[in-house]
C-alpha cells in the first residue's frame, strides 16, 4: 500500500512540475522592428512575455557608411515605474561600427516590468560614442 501511495504521490508531483514548466514555456514570441527614424539604420527581432518578465533579442543593421552606428534601446513600464535598457550597438576596433552590416546581436534586455514594452532606434556617432541621436519610441504592446 505504501508503494502505491508513493508512486501516486511521485506521479502527482511530476505532473504538477510538468504543468509549471509548460506554463513558463508558453510565453508567446512576437516580432518587433524600430520606427523609420533613419533610412540607413534598422533594428528588429523578437520579444517574449510571461506574467513575470519580458525578454528581447534581435539584430542591428547599417546600410551606409555615414558616420553613425545603429543602436537600439528598450523601455518597460509597470504602473508608474519605468525601466530603461542600455543603448546597444556594435563596436569594431573599439569604435562604434559604421559600415554596411547586419549583425545578429542576440539577447538585448530582460525586465520584470511587463505592462508595456517600447523600443527606439538610435544613432551613435562613430567618432564620439557619447553623441547619441534617438528616434521616437515605438510601443510594442
Amino acid at each position: 500500500m505504501r508503494r502505491i501511495a508513493t508512486v501516486a504521490l511521485a506521479t502527482g508531483v511530476a505532473m504538477a512540475g510538468l504543468g509549471a514548466v509548460a506554463t513558463t514555456a508558453d510565453a508567446a514570441t512576437h516580432s518587433w522592428t524600430t520606427k523609420d527614424g533613419w533610412t540607413s539604420i534598422k533594428a528588429g527581432g523578437t520579444y517574449s512575455r510571461t506574467g513575470s518578465y519580458v525578454s528581447t533579442s534581435g539584430w542591428l543593421q547599417d546600410t551606409t557608411n555615414n558616420g553613425w552606428s545603429p543602436a537600439v534601446q528598450f523601455k518597460t513600464t509597470e504602473g508608474s515605474k519605468t525601466q530603461w535598457s542600455n543603448v546597444f550597438f556594435l563596436t569594431y576596433k573599439g569604435k562604434p561600427a559604421d559600415f554596411s552590416f547586419k549583425h545578429s546581436y542576440g539577447h538585448f534586455f530582460t525586465s520584470s516590468y511587463t505592462t508595456h514594452l517600447y523600443v527606439r532606434e538610435a544613432g551613435i556617432k562613430e567618432s564620439n560614442r557619447n553623441v547619441v541621436r534617438y528616434g521616437p519610441w515605438k510601443k510594442l504592446y
